[in-house]
């Protein structure tokens, strides 16, 4: 099952705000077997909202939106995907329900601008937020599986295994393993790469990554990954491309850490 990660908003875009939601997501569902195949950073403005969802429903079966759900004015994430994909935007009365009921007991009314949050397209679901206000959105289109999620950290945090469980449990196993080698360039490193990922071509993906200066005293950390079948499927193929990789750069430069 792939995925598309979209991160609204302007904060993120400018550089304000980092976009940590992206990295957790991507590896919460990387973890758990699903490929991410593609993420996305765009301005709270509807028709860039709307473009990076039809990308995605090229390209993915799954599409996690994150940021744009609250009250404010520029939070346009639902409205946008509604009228994108040409649903019509109604109070789901769930949603409704769950806003009454917070603000009740905050002795707080429902404003116009609270009851933003509980509009969303035709038949989409709730997601409960335990750590905030703004419910999340689960919206099924055409084959394709959209959640909308908070840009706040801790509430999206907390909307993930609810995710997880509408998605289910993947076909696919991911494990990764790492070599850290000290003294060896990136570029002395690329042809053993290039070899061993030749020689095996086993499906394990071999990345290297800098941790130092290249020119001055370099360390590199080479990463072993992949999905398989099964636990043992991918770790045998990871167990054997590790085992290739580090005897060749053990017989060659003998600095292994």
């Amino acid at each position: 099952m792939r995925i598309g990660i979209i991160a609204i908003g302007n904060e993120v875009v400018k550089g304000r705000t980092l976009d940590t939601n992206s990295n957790k997501i991507a590896s919460f569902f990387t973890e758990l077997g699903f490929e991410i195949v593609s993420h996305i950073v765009c301005r709270d403005i509807q028709s860039e909202i709307c473009n990076s969802v039809k990308y995605m429903m090229n390209r993915t079966d799954v599409i996690i939106t994150t940021g744009g759900l609250g009250p404010t004015m520029d939070d346009i994430t639902i409205k946008s995907i509604s009228d994108c994909l040409q649903l019509q935007l109604l109070v789901n009365q769930e949603a409704l329900k769950v806003l009454r009921d917070r603000y009740e007991r905050l002795n707080l009314n429902i404003t116009e601008e609270r009851l933003k949050m509980a509009m969303m397209p035709e038949n989409a679901q709730i997601i409960s937020n335990q750590e905030g206000t703004a419910p999340g959105m689960f919206l099924q289109y055409q084959g394709i599986k959209i959640f909308s999620v908070p840009g706040v950290p801790r509430e999206m945090n907390g909307m993930l295994p609810q995710i997880q469980a509408t998605l289910g449990i993947s076909d696919k196993f991911y494990m990764s393993k790492e070599l850290s080698v000290v003294g060896i360039m990136e570029s002395a490193m690329a042809p053993i790469v290039k070899q061993v990922s030749g020689l095996l071509n086993n499906g394990v993906n071999i990345k290297s990554h800098p941790e130092s200066f290249e020119l001055n005293h370099p360390i590199l950390t080479i990463e072993f990954y992949g999905f398989g079948k099964d636990r043992e499927d991918i770790s045998i193929r990871i167990e054997d491309t590790y085992k290739e990789m580090r005897s060749r750069v053990k017989d060659k430069f003998h600095m292994i850490i």
